[in-house]
């Protein structure tokens, strides 16, 4: 990959099964401390159980990470993600500004139909606010 740390690419091909035909892919790497990012996001799982209970879906798709020793560890590769930074080159330029539109022309194009994608960035800016009465504390 090219990065400055040079983190190993691997793909795993599961046994067949009619359930899950993709390859399974992981990054290796070494020289990172992984166990804040692996702590963020069990974190995060947590949260979204507690949300879900409560019937607040945010989307939540956390992908696998884990610290397997001192600056070394594996991060799950998220197929076909893209990320903002990316959005803004794709839809911004490479002039160095920020559009403040690029995210809302992204969602536009992955979303051609109007009443879906004002839906999609109504979920997108404005995740579901449930208000549990009374109140738990």
């Amino acid at each position: 990959m090219a990065s400055k740390k040079k983190p190993l690419w691997l793909e795993f091909c599961p046994m067949p099964s009619p359930t899950n035909p993709t390859p399974v892919g992981i990054i290796f790497k070494q020289g990172d401390d992984l166990r804040q990012d692996m702590l963020v996001i069990q974190t995060l799982i947590v949260m979204d159980s507690i949300w879900q209970e409560k019937s607040v879906n945010l989307n939540l798709v956390p992908y696998g990470c884990i610290s397997t020793g001192y600056n070394i560890g594996m991060i799950e590769i998220v197929r076909n993600a893209m990320t903002i930074a990316a959005v803004q080159r794709c839809h911004g330029g490479t002039t160095g500004s920020v559009r403040n539109d690029a995210l809302f022309e992204w969602l536009k194009s992955k979303c051609p139909l109007q009443e879906i994608h004002y839906q999609t960035v109504e979920r997108f800016v404005n995740p579901v606010l449930v208000t549990v009465w009374p109140p738990t504390y």
